[in-house]
């Protein structure tokens, strides 16, 4: 109890230094909870859509075609042996007439349904009103999103827009966002409603539920051999999988920010406990002379360390709560995710705290072992030091530093355990490059950059690099954090550069337009749209442009269907292997596909090589890929290959066209914008600028990175607490140093300018080493993430933001510690021991 007391009292001691310490432990574990509270909110998030998805059903069929799957396919799979019960739906976006006043112009999509099958396998809570009885009833229910955004209630009147317009009645409103989730703007209609409005038959999707003592795989090949139609099989587990894709990166990242902010927590904490042990070296020495066994002496640093480990876990629980709702909002804004993160989540909170824990008595050992090898002897001395200190510190940071990644990847999400591990690992190694590289540098650098300092203050700047060189181990951890935590700012910032920078130039390399005019239907070209939006005055082509799918290798490609003479006309794609004019040539031919660098890497192709690509019912078509682009236009779930209309209509049952990008006549861009406008308005049609759609790209990538971005400036702002804590730490090793220099004419502005500059040259050479480390971690994140190129530029703007942080943020640091040395006196300096 002695020693714990002690112990106490240590840690009271330096309340400044134990507080900022807790700060720094707190931040840490605040990262790694709010990670693990937004993995969990994730997770919860992906099983409600996936139950809303797809209810109690056991397999998805889904049509492969814009028409869909006919009666004769929907009656095959429910006369499939081991199929219990089916529920046939139809799903359409479309927009709707007779809005009530106030209400919005934005689509809905429509759920057509057999009452009495889909309940089997789907809830459907109506919260007001009553639900639908029978098949071909003109009613309607509609979700409370909805209802609240439009002003829906019962008895409203709605028409739904299609190829034969229905004029429903609302008779319920469905809890919350309804079946499909999303953006919730859905109207539940009975199936052959849905079927009339659309000119439809069938389903556009049939749920199945399997019969007890069937199997999901038995089923699934009893499908392959009965279905004469294309047709895409899913299960609740494959939905569930790529839900999580579409986090996935976001949430990979956030735990490898995390794990560096706890890795600088690190420093910080040994730092600390290093002072400590050297300040109470002579009280240490004493409890060996009175009897106190090494263990004792090491309990006592442990003791220090777990009251420090528990509190800053403690606090950090509370901030991670809060940052994991400003992360969720993010991740939500950027997927088709809602992350509702309720409150503190047991689980991860457990694990983060045990890990913070964990990291501070590890980050104690090294203090500890140094605190049990004192000997009255040394004790006694007036300085107390031992030679292998430095090496032993930097040897413990780097076992810190292994047993952070292993505990990261320990804790990291289940759902991401073989996502980005290969890139988190690299980065990792880069960082600890990094810390281990800046003890040997930060000598010859301070030389070299504090010359230009040494013009304007060359005794201040004499003084400082010396106070520097007093304790390196200290100064070097000190310096180690902050260059990681700079890294963290340049490489994060290098990353979300490329992404816009990515997005802007396949839009600028790819869609032949000015506009992208889009609509909720395949509008076919026999309706004369085309036609009507090439003759607004100011128009001077027009690009129609079809999504669907391609099956190839038993993998799912998408594919769009575009006009090769336009591409030709307009100047877009760079062919990488081929011959552009040929191919586009070649792609209105019919017989000739072009595919995307991305997706010809993954599937081993070459221009001249042919793709056997799968019709359903036996059949096949071969197309030569006439050449591979550097980018393409973007489909669903990645770059798509880019087939002729002819084939896209002969071949693969395109209907018509999903959008039209527009190109306009030389300087007739602010007038024909809004009579396009007008126009597309008119045929129920959304058009769009380019720089609308750019614009939209970078707000969501700037909510995403600027979560990242918050995160790294955590971990800097924790540098800064080592900052803070070395420097005052080096002004109360120094007191009886600065009162000969107050004796001999120091002025109390001078000792502040010497603190300041130390702080100051600290500052540049992090600012220097965390942008070098920057670019190598961009190098690595870039590469792995296959986003490493011309166009991702120097990242001079977060090197700007890193330097502005590493030369403010030590100098803040430092006003503390400066007005302390600036307090010292000749008398109480010669009186301190």
């Amino acid at each position: 109890m002695g020693i714990d007391r002690l112990a106490w009292r240590a840690v009271l001691a330096r309340p400044l230094r134990s507080l900022l310490t807790i700060i720094g432990i707190a931040l840490g574990v605040g990262v790694l909870s709010a990670s693990l509270t937004l993995s969990a909110a994730l997770d919860a998030s992906i099983e409600r859509t996936v139950h809303d998805l797809v209810g109690r059903a056991d397999l998805r069929v889904s049509a492969f075609l814009d028409a869909g799957l006919s009666d004769e396919a929907v009656q095959t799979i429910a006369q499939t042996d081991g199929v219990a019960t089916t529920a046939s739906v139809i799903e359409h976006k479309t927009f709707l007439l007779g809005r009530p006043a106030g209400g919005t112009a934005d689509a809905v999509t429509v759920l057509g349904i057999d009452p009495a099958s889909y309940v089997q396998l789907h809830d459907l809570p109506v919260v007001a009103g009553q639900g639908l009885a029978g098949t071909n009833e003109a009613v309607a229910l509609v979700s409370e999103r909805l209802a609240a955004q439009d002003g829906y209630g019962l008895g409203s009147q709605l028409t739904i827009q299609g190829p034969v317009p229905q004029q429903l009645r609302v008779i319920g409103i469905v809890q919350g966002l309804g079946p499909l989730g999303g953006p919730g703007r859905t109207v539940i209609v009975p199936i052959d409603i849905a079927k009339q409005a659309f000119n439809l038959s069938g389903a556009t999707r049939v749920d199945l539920q399997i019969a007890n003592g069937a199997a999901v795989n038995d089923v699934s090949e009893q499908l392959a051999q009965r279905m004469t139609e294309p047709y895409v099989l899913a299960s609740p587990l494959e939905i569930a999988t790529s839900l999580r894709a579409s986090s996935a990166d976001f949430q990979a990242t956030a735990s490898l920010v995390a794990a560096v902010v706890l890795f600088v927590g690190a420093f910080l904490i040994v730092n600390t406990l290093s002072m400590t042990v050297g300040e109470r070296a002579r009280e240490v020495g004493l409890l060996r002379a009175a009897g106190a066994t090494r263990s004792q002496v090491a309990r006592f640093v442990f003791t220090g360390a777990l009251v420090l480990g528990i509190l800053g876990s403690g606090i950090g629980l509370l901030f991670g709560t809060a940052l994991a709702l400003g992360m969720a909002d993010a991740v939500s804004a950027a997927t088709n995710l809602v992350a509702t993160v309720p409150g503190i989540d047991p689980a991860g909170s457990a694990v983060a705290a045990t890990i913070g824990v964990a990291i501070t008595i590890l980050a104690a050992i090294e203090p500890a072992v140094r605190a049990a090898r004192i000997s009255p002897v040394e004790a006694l001395r007036a300085k107390f030091d031992l030679p292998a200190v430095s090496r032993e510190r930097f040897g413990w940071i780097a076992a810190i530093f292994i047993v952070v990644a292993a505990l990261a990847l320990l804790a990291w999400p289940p759902a991401l355990a073989t996502t980005g591990a290969q890139r988190a690992l690299a980065v990792y190694f880069v960082l600890l490059l990094a810390t281990m590289l800046s003890p040997l540098l930060m000598r010859p650098l301070a030389r070299v950059l504090g010359l230009p300092v040494a013009l304007i203050f060359r005794l201040e700047e004499r003084l400082a690099r010396g106070s520097l060189a007093r304790d390196r181990s200290r100064t070097a951890l000190t310096l180690g954090s902050l260059v990681v935590g700079l890294a963290m700012i340049v490489a994060l910032g290098w990353s979300a550069q490329a992404a816009r920078a990515s997005a802007f130039a396949w839009l600028n390399d790819v869609v032949p337009g000015d506009e992208v005019v889009s609509s909720i239907r395949p509008v076919g070209p026999d309706e004369g749209i085309e036609e009507a939006l090439a003759e607004v005055p100011g128009v001077a082509s027009v690009t129609p442009i079809a999504s669907f799918d391609l099956a190839f290798r038993g993998h799912r490609l998408d594919a769009v269907a575009v006009v090769g003479a336009d591409m030709l006309a307009d100047g877009r794609l760079t062919v990488t292997d081929g011959d552009r004019i040929k191919a586009l040539n070649a792609l209105d031919a019919g017989g000739s596909v072009i595919v995307p660098a991305a997706v010809a890497g993954r599937l081993g192709l070459h221009a001249g090589d042919t793709m056997t690509v799968a019709l359903g019912a036996g059949h096949h078509v071969d197309l030569q890929i006439a050449a591979i682009v550097a980018r393409s236009i973007p489909g669903s779930s990645g770059e798509a290959v880019l087939v002729g209309w002819k084939d896209a209509t002969e071949s693969f049952g395109v209907t018509g066209a999903d959008a039209f990008a527009v190109r306009f006549q030389p300087g007739a861009a602010p007038v024909a914008r809004d009579a396009l406008a007008t126009t597309a308005e008119t045929y129920a049609l959304q058009a769009s600028p380019i720089e609308q759609i750019q614009g939209a790209i970078a707000e969501a990538l700037a909510r995403v990175f600027g979560v990242f971005d918050a995160l790294a400036i955590v971990a800097v702002i924790v540098a800064g607490l080592g900052i803070v804590n070395t420097l005052t730490m080096s002004v109360v090793e120094r007191i009886r140093e600065l009162g000969v220099l107050r004796a001999i004419g120091m002025t109390r502005r001078q000792a502040i300018r010497m603190i300041l500059v130390e702080a100051f040259v600290l500052g540049i050479i992090g600012v220097l080493l965390g942008s070098g480390a920057g670019l190598a971690v961009g190098v690595v994140l870039l590469a792995l993430g296959g986003g490493l190129g011309p166009v991702a530029g120097i990242p001079w703007v977060p090197i700007e933001l890193a330097a502005a942080l590493g030369l403010v943020l030590p100098v803040i640091a430092a006003v503390y510690p400066a007005r302390l040395a600036s307090r010292v006196t000749i008398v109480s300096a010669l009186q301190f021991e």
